[in-house]
């Protein structure tokens, strides 16, 4: 144990350099398959394209299903590279689960006192399948476990100091809740405070929420998250950013109040074939964590998971934050040879990588956009593109990588298209097969095939060339 004390600027530093490249290799490989994940992408495009930072718009539209702060950070790299990009995209995420990671080791080590359960908390939480996942998808699950991280992270140290570092510590959790906020909206606070007030009031320390620490604190989440809101009220007016509010559809899924029981075991694989015995461990150690820093990570955990519970929108991803906490107490009591813990976290990523191979190998079947686009610019060569009856998830892809100066136009009647076309005007539509056939059978059009595309788990597409 000596040894590893000695040694443990070495095995942080050594941690940053193994975690980052795990991350972020191949970050670049997939395309962006998931119309949520193109829907974010395109979001941070029309940003840059309009200038417009304040109000998110996606095809032109006031786009309020989140809060703007990933479209921020995707939106910054790719002005500064020129255009936006699957990996740009995914940057954010990969980032935050990096910076994630390491706080978590910071945080094993800082409550069990030693390197390695900080070690072991952050290699069990790399490892784990939703986290691995997460990480490499543009979404804003990754950035909101981030900042709740931050938020607890900087409220115990906060808690433990008592110099005047304090103000500084707890400033900085309020920071991370504000910027959770504007990540996620009013949960990216809710979440966060909800678990430290139980803390606090486990502890009888109440008075902490009226301290000037904490009136700071409040004083430095409004100044992140008022001004964004100022701006946009102003744009808009307040009855009018109500409406806009009310109309976005943010909450869409449910699933059984077990929901969660369930799929934890899966999201948090191959390391929940443990939870039986960090359970049974727990409950015999029970009257000690009381006493000691863990109750904070164990409030972390049980809270969120009944607040997820009891939310009636349950989605497997929104599991994210509750992770953390159960990889500090498997990681802290992680008792075997270094040996026994190296050997399955370095097969369980590999195996998570060669997954992610096998994807995009796959992904040309799975996702026409990116494949679909390199064979369609050739034949277009600038010449206009509609599309008729096309899925919304191949029309948002074809969007995207295609990159028009506007969203390709649906036909809705070919006759009003034919009247508009100039005689020595030529146009493309893209279709499916089926569309066209009914097309070509009903109304006689000057349709001509020009190329087929097969897809996977959708209908074969055409693109006909159209002539007045």
């Amino acid at each position: 144990m000596t040894d590893w004390k000695k040694n443990e600027g070495w095995i942080f530093g050594g941690f940053i350099i193994a975690s980052g490249f795990i991350l972020f290799f191949n970050l670049w490989g997939r395309s962006l398959e998931n119309h949520d994940y193109l829907r974010y992408a395109e979001v941070a495009r029309e940003m840059i394209r309009s200038g417009d930072w304040v109000v998110p718009r996606y095809n032109g539209a006031v786009y309020l299903n989140k809060p703007p702060l990933l479209f921020w950070l995707i939106a910054i790299p790719s002005y500064l590279y020129g255009s936006v990009t699957p990996f740009l995209a995914r940057f954010p995420s990969a980032l935050s689960a990096w910076l994630g990671i390491l706080i978590l080791f910071l945080l094993g080590r800082r409550i069990y006192g030693s390197v390695l359960p900080g070690l072991f908390s952050a290699g069990i939480l790399l490892s784990s399948y939703q986290f691995f996942s997460q990480a490499r998808l543009a979404k804003t699950d990754m950035l909101l476990c981030l900042l709740i991280l931050l938020s607890i992270y900087f409220f115990y140290r906060g808690y433990e100091e008592a110099s005047k570092r304090r103000s500084l510590y707890f400033g900085l959790s309020f920071f991370s809740m504000g910027l959770a906020v504007l990540t996620k909206g009013p949960f990216g606070f809710f979440i966060p405070f909800t678990i430290l007030a139980a803390f606090l009031i486990k502890e009888k320390r109440i008075r902490i929420f009226v301290s000037r620490d904490f009136l700071l604190g409040y004083f430095i989440l409004l100044l992140i998250v008022l001004p964004w809101a100022i701006l946009f009220v102003q744009r808009f007016g307040l009855d009018q950013s109500f409406a806009l509010l009310k109309a976005a559809h943010a909450f869409s899924r449910q699933a059984p109040f077990y929901f969660y029981f369930i799929q934890i075991w899966g999201q948090f694989a191959p390391w929940s074939i443990l939870l039986p015995f960090l359970g049974i461990a727990l409950w015999r150690e029970r009257s000690g964590i009381w006493r000691s820093p863990e109750p904070l990570i164990l409030i972390w955990f049980v809270l969120l998971f009944v607040l997820l519970t009891l939310f009636k929108v349950r989605v497997s991803r929104y599991l994210l934050p509750a992770l953390p906490p159960l990889a500090l107490m498997l990681g802290g009591r992680w008792k075997k040879k270094f040996l026994y813990f190296l050997i399955p976290l370095i097969g369980v990523i590999l195996a998570w990588h060669i997954r992610e191979f096998y994807w995009i190998k796959n992904d040309v079947l799975y996702s026409p956009g990116k494949v679909l686009v390199a064979e369609l610019r050739p034949i277009l060569r600038g010449a206009p593109l509609y599309s008729y009856h096309l899925d919304v998830s191949v029309l948002e892809e074809v969007n995207f990588y295609l990159d028009p100066e506007a969203p390709i136009p649906q036909i809705k009647e070919f006759g009003n298209l034919l009247t508009q076309l100039k005689k020595e005007e030529k146009v493309f539509v893209l279709m499916t097969k089926k569309k066209y056939e009914m097309l070509k059978f009903d109304g006689g059009f000057p349709l001509k095939i020009v190329r087929e595309f097969q897809q996977r788990r959708r209908e074969r597409l055409v693109l006909a060339s159209l002539s007045p």
